[in-house]
């Protein structure tokens, strides 16, 4: 048997993909005021904008990814310090949302809560919202209350 030459269109738009973004930086290293514009590359089935954050005042996606990938990892973390046990109990999930000191005194003195209540409902409400920014510095005991 002999081998034949395998052509892989993914390949084939990972480099090109690559190329583009090299230039792109290249020409950033040269151009020192001027605004970049977007590039545009064009392949059979997707089409690929990358967008620069000096290019007309568009936000860049790839940045965007990281920041919504940057708060649900921020999510999934203060949730699992809200877990009752061991770290609900004393409250750490609220010092890492950085709430007052007296809020996890109260954790402690009142044994997270009745016995690991409030940490429990804690937990469930950091898993299930969708958006954690309102508990951020939250100084409520009871965070979840408007």
């Amino acid at each position: 048997m002999s081998k034949k030459a395998y052509f892989c269109p993914y390949r084939m738009r990972i480099l090109i993909l690559l190329l583009s973004l090299f230039s792109a930086f290249k020409l950033s290293a040269t151009a020192s005021k001027q605004p970049l514009l977007p590039i545009k590359i064009d392949t059979s089935v997707t089409t690929i904008e990358i967008m620069f954050a000096e290019a007309k005042g568009q936000p860049n996606p790839i940045l965007h990814k990281f920041k919504v990938t940057k708060t649900r990892n921020k999510q999934v973390v203060a949730a699992i310090l809200a877990f009752p046990i061991p770290f609900g109990m004393v409250g750490l999930h609220r010092i890492y949302l950085g709430t007052s000191p007296y809020v996890p005194v109260v954790y402690i003195a009142t044994l997270g809560g009745l016995f690991g209540i409030l940490p429990f409902i804690d937990f469930c409400v950091l898993l299930l919202d969708t958006d954690i920014d309102k508990y951020k510095s939250n100084q409520k005991v009871f965070m979840w209350l408007n």
